[in-house]
């Protein structure tokens, strides 16, 4: 388990989001109709670990066809406060980031705590503080030494990307940490690199078009038995006829393969041969069981092309991924909905114009009432749009 945790963040001024806070679980699967916030959620976590890595795009949003970072008509000011928890200390990511004559621009960012450090650090600690690219960094296990005074140079670069110092320790762990969030789609999985050999690399975790998924299985197959074997034996769980897998290295480039093995088949599958749907399940399974997941797990639409049958399965996985990560799904799905305890759901939905997110065990009296009705009933809540309007 990461020693970070994200319980809440707030935005304001992206895209439906006036002025909204989202709280989450180490496992949070959260509903709401079309255009009512659940991918924009996903898509500003995703521009702020992209912007631990690069600057911020004055035009485009990297993979995002034609979406610039400023949406029309909407704010031309975007802010967050982003609540980590390092351990047992609350830490906040605050920014905010402007349009300067169709560039973007971040007016300033800071990260504290309000928790006592240590004596000589009572009452908080700022650990990064600028303001128009210049500001000052520093870490309190070296007091006054490794304080900086830095320009960054460039007004869409945030500070917090260009901590390399493994001396500024919280702030290193921190960019590492929001670095290595992930963020996934079961509608965006490109299976046809999937049935393609890969080369062995250095990839600690599945791609977000899970393109080096044979690599990943080969990983796991010879570094971590556990969890290849748990990863088959939920594989024969979900799905008929299935016998055995294996990742091999074959031919003079060490390509690999992934191969299947299933009943009433004499021939050795691999795989090319295998249909989208059980590609995506095996996809999911492999990202569950890795001993190193993400230290953040998003996924949109996780059901896309899957089979009822195996749903059921599907959900046990990813509350088992929440026990060493934390996770946050979307969907649209009733069926799968009904596979959490409703203390883990959360509701978006629009209200003239702008999203209003509601965790549903906020509200003690709908969180009773809505444990005690049947899975069907709830279903049918969820296709009505009754659930919604509760809140």
């Amino acid at each position: 388990m990461s020693d970070f945790f994200l319980p809440a963040i707030r935005i304001r001024g992206y895209r439906p989001f006036r002025d909204v806070l989202f709280r989450f679980n180490r496992l949070e699967v959260i509903i709401g109709s079309n255009g009512s916030g659940k991918t924009s959620l996903f898509e500003f976590l995703k521009l702020l670990r992209n912007s631990c890595n690069i600057e911020i795009p004055h035009d485009f949003i990297t993979g995002k066809q034609g979406q610039k970072v400023f949406h029309k008509p909407g704010e031309d000011k975007i802010f967050w406060n982003v609540q980590v928890d390092y351990k047992d200390t609350p830490l906040f990511y605050q920014g905010e980031i402007e349009e300067d004559k169709g560039l973007v621009k971040v007016a300033f960012e800071r990260i504290i705590t309000k928790k006592n450090i240590d004596k000589k650090n009572q009452g908080g600690f700022t650990f990064l503080d600028f303001r128009n690219g210049m500001g000052l960094v520093r870490d309190p296990d070296d007091g006054d030494f490794l304080r900086k005074e830095w320009n960054l140079g460039k007004n869409n670069q945030l500070g917090l990307g260009a901590v390399t110092d493994a001396n500024l320790t919280m702030l290193y762990k921190l960019r590492e940490y929001i670095q290595n969030w992930r963020f996934y789609n079961g509608s965006k999985f490109n299976t046809e690199k999937i049935r393609r050999p890969v080369y062995d690399t250095l990839t600690q975790f599945l791609d977000e078009d899970a393109g080096n998924l044979s690599s990943i299985i080969f990983k796991l197959m010879n570094e971590h038995s556990e969890a290849f074997e748990d990863l088959k034996s939920l594989i024969q769980f979900a799905i008929p006829g299935f016998k055995n897998l294996e990742a091999r290295q074959t031919g003079i480039n060490g390509e690999i393969f992934t191969f299947w093995q299933e009943e009433g088949v004499e021939t050795e599958l691999n795989f090319a041969d295998l249909s989208d749907g059980i590609l995506r399940f095996i996809a999911w399974s492999t990202l569950c069981v890795m001993p190193y997941p993400p230290s953040l797990i998003c996924i949109d639409d996780p059901v896309q092309g899957l089979h009822p049958r195996t749903l059921p399965v599907l959900a046990g996985l990813f509350e088992k991924a929440s026990e060493r990560t934390q996770v946050l799904l979307a969907t649209h799905a009733s069926y799968f909905l009904t596979q959490f305890d409703m203390e883990n759901i959360a509701i978006l939905k629009k209200t003239s114009g702008g999203s209003v997110y509601t965790n549903v065990r906020h509200s003690p009296a709908i969180l009773n009432h809505l444990q005690q009705i049947e899975d069907e009933e709830l279903q049918q809540m969820h296709r009505a749009d009754e659930l919604e309007g509760m809140f």
